[in-house]
């Protein structure tokens, strides 16, 4: 294989949404596995965010960075929380249903509630 082709083939993939992602560093979340993670209940704001606070259990669909599937995820509070009111950001573990492909390299996610983005957080991924 010549260099030139080598790299088309290197441009081709890159070109290709989400495909050079999951090359340079995707890495999947078992599903049921409890996995640590960071998250901020948006305010609402237009076709953004949430009114009311969610409480432990609360299950909202998560897309995660390198990935466009969704998946739906339990939210663990820590101790003795019982709730996330809007505009708050805590630490918390997933748990979601299904498998989830990640991206490593910047482990963000978004998550919505009947299509409407109501959060966003980053995984606490150890390397």
């Amino acid at each position: 294989m010549t260099p030139v082709f080598r790299g088309l083939i290197l441009a081709t993939l890159m070109a290709v949404p989400g495909l050079a992602t999951a090359a340079s560093g995707a890495t999947t979340l078992p599903a049921e596995a409890s996995v640590p993670a960071r998250l901020t209940l948006l305010p609402l704001n237009g076709p953004v965010g949430r009114e009311n606070p969610f409480y432990r259990g609360y299950r909202p669909t998560f897309v995660f960075a390198g990935s466009k599937a969704e998946v739906m995820c339990a939210i663990d509070l820590p101790g003795g929380e019982e709730r996330v009111a809007p505009g708050q950001t805590v630490d918390v573990l997933l748990r979601c249903a299904e498998a989830a492909t990640v991206d490593a390299t910047a482990p963000t996610f978004i998550f919505r509630e009947g299509g409407r983005k109501v959060g966003e957080g980053e995984l606490k991924l150890t390397h």
